[in-house]
């Protein structure tokens, strides 16, 4: 799925972002929370005519990079999370991530880490609905899934491309009640 294409929430989303942005954004916990402002604005201004949210639904990917910046290195994907859909506990490493919901609903179980036994345990769970849009920060340990049979449109916005970051991730079987 390519860039929203003439989509102008997104293209103003894109923009605010932009100009927000400076060196250690990344990082920075006040831009996660900027971010996640304008995320919930754009997710509001989103209309289902727009063209990712089209694309979305017809072709169901399970995660997509809608925007990636060539200048910041941020990237916007999107998702969609079938009903019942659940993934296991990780973190972002040193860097913060927005999670947002266009449609549907999601919860999204936020984690202690018990060191000494190598686990984790439930601190509390985010509920998120259409419009809803929350950052988790650096070492922020969660797992997303969908309660109900219905899918969720989700929106992922990281700091930073992940894919060479040291994160940790967790088994099933390290979740302690």
């Amino acid at each position: 799925m390519n860039e929203p294409a003439k989509d102008p929430a997104f293209e103003r989303y894109i923009a605010a972002i932009n100009s927000l942005w400076q060196p250690g954004s990344a990082t920075d916990l006040n831009t996660a929370h900027r971010v996640r402002k304008l995320m919930g604005e754009w997710l509001h201004a989103t209309t289902p005519d727009a063209n990712w949210v089209r694309t979305l639904k017809a072709e169901k990917p399970s995660g997509v990079p809608i925007h990636t910046s060539s200048d910041h290195g941020f990237i916007q994907m999107s998702h969609f999370h079938a009903g019942f859909r659940t993934n296991t506990p990780h973190d972002h490493g040193p860097y913060w991530v927005v999670y947002g919901v266009y449609e549907g609903e999601v919860e999204i179980p936020v984690y202690a880490y018990d060191a000494a036994n190598n686990t984790v345990k439930v601190d509390r769970i985010d509920r998120l609905k259409g419009g809803d849009a929350v950052a988790y920060l650096p070492g922020e340990i969660h797992s997303t899934r969908v309660p109900t049979p219905e899918p969720a449109l989700v929106l992922r916005f990281l700091s930073t491309d992940l894919s060479q970051v040291p994160r940790q991730r967790f088994k099933p079987e390290q979740i302690v009640a």
